[in-house]
């Protein structure tokens, strides 16, 4: 028998195997959107003292994380040339960052136990350190001009992961009583809205560019309100953390502000948002049907809801309260729709 230079025939007969369990699954790059949808809304289901739910849910982005997580890896394994490939891509490069926005989500939620707070948090900077360059490398190769017909809402995921790690640097600066962390929160939080800002960018000249179609809106799209919700509660959380640890004050005078200008800004995004999904309903037939990509719509509306809980204790502001609890209950929904799809479009397979 003659070997390939590298080339095991054990682990070739396990590849083979592998490979043939995943052969009809092909995953999108941000697979991992199921799990920021659904571990956001369970985020907003605490916030409201919906504990039972909440447990329910973030039980259930666990275990749909770990899944996820460990078939893109035995996938990858055995697609090495097409994984390398497909990450020259842009826009593929730009939507893997819903691992690492899903690792953010998770640790909200189970950032108190330290096995899993430790390995999210490793999980979530690991993920960030591989992509950045990566992405930062995929787009600056190519021109403006071939960039902005491609832009979409979800190339804003780069801005959500990073306001997500800044949320998650702000929770271990508290837990390990380290002030400092809290500096590092506030440049990741900076970071985040200037990629919201370049990318924002780009989609408005793609808008622009030509006639403006109902085929432009997509699912996604929502995520131009999600990421400056997510952007608002990051800026909640660095005010936790400077008011907990006693962090330079300095950083109260303009956090407080911008905070409170991402919040309304992702207010007024949710009327033009949703008149323009209605438009696209109204104009393209089976548009509501089950996509994955709705899964996108869904973080957005749960992210809100948790924004503005977390504004509403932050700010003093107690009306955002009410406006927190009403949009926990429309992300639930939706979800729930998304999910029924989802169950739905495997049993026709």
């Amino acid at each position: 028998m003659i070997h390939r230079p590298g080339y095991s025939p054990v682990s070739g007969t396990w590849q083979r195997r592998i490979g043939g369990w995943f052969a009809g699954w092909a995953p999108p790059p941000d697979v991992f959107a199921v799990v920021m949808a659904t571990g956001i809304v369970s985020v907003a289901g605490y916030d409201h003292g919906y504990w039972r739910l909440g447990i329910a849910l973030s039980i259930l982005a666990a275990v749909a994380f770990a899944g996820l997580a460990v078939g893109l890896l035995l996938w990858s394994a055995t697609r090495r040339v097409r994984v390398m490939g497909l990450t020259r891509d842009p826009d593929v490069a730009l939507r893997m960052f819903t691992f690492v926005a899903a690792c953010t989500v998770l640790d909200v939620r189970w950032g108190d136990h330290p096995a899993g707070g430790w390995l999210l948090d490793a999980l979530a900077l690991a993920g960030w350190l591989v992509l950045m360059p990566l992405a930062a490398v995929d787009v600056a190769a190519r021109p403006v001009r071939d960039l902005r017909p491609h832009a979409r809402g979800a190339w804003l995921l780069p801005s959500v992961a990073t306001a997500g790690l800044a949320i998650t640097a702000s929770s271990l600066a508290i837990h390990v009583r380290l002030p400092a962390l809290v500096v590092v929160a506030a440049l990741a939080w900076v970071l985040a809205m200037v990629l919201y800002l370049l990318v924002t960018w780009l989609i408005a000249g793609r808008a622009l560019a030509g006639p403006f179609g109902p085929d432009e809106v997509t699912p996604d799209s929502w995520i131009l309100m999600g990421a400056l919700a997510i952007t608002a509660l990051a800026g909640d959380h660095i005010l936790a953390a400077v008011h907990t640890l006693n962090a330079p004050s300095g950083l109260v005078t303009w956090t407080r502000p911008l905070t409170l200008a991402a919040w309304v800004l992702a207010s007024l995004w949710i009327p033009g948002l949703l008149y323009v999904q209605v438009w696209r309903a109204a104009h393209v037939p089976g548009s509501l049907r089950y996509q994955g990509v709705w899964w996108s719509a869904v973080f957005p509306l749960g992210m809100y809801s948790a924004a503005s809980a977390a504004t509403a204790t932050q700010l003093h502001m107690r009306s955002l309260g009410t406006v927190s609890l009403v949009f926990f209950w429309i992300a639930f929904t939706v979800s729930t729709l998304v999910a029924t799809g989802l169950l739905r479009s495997d049993v026709g397979r």
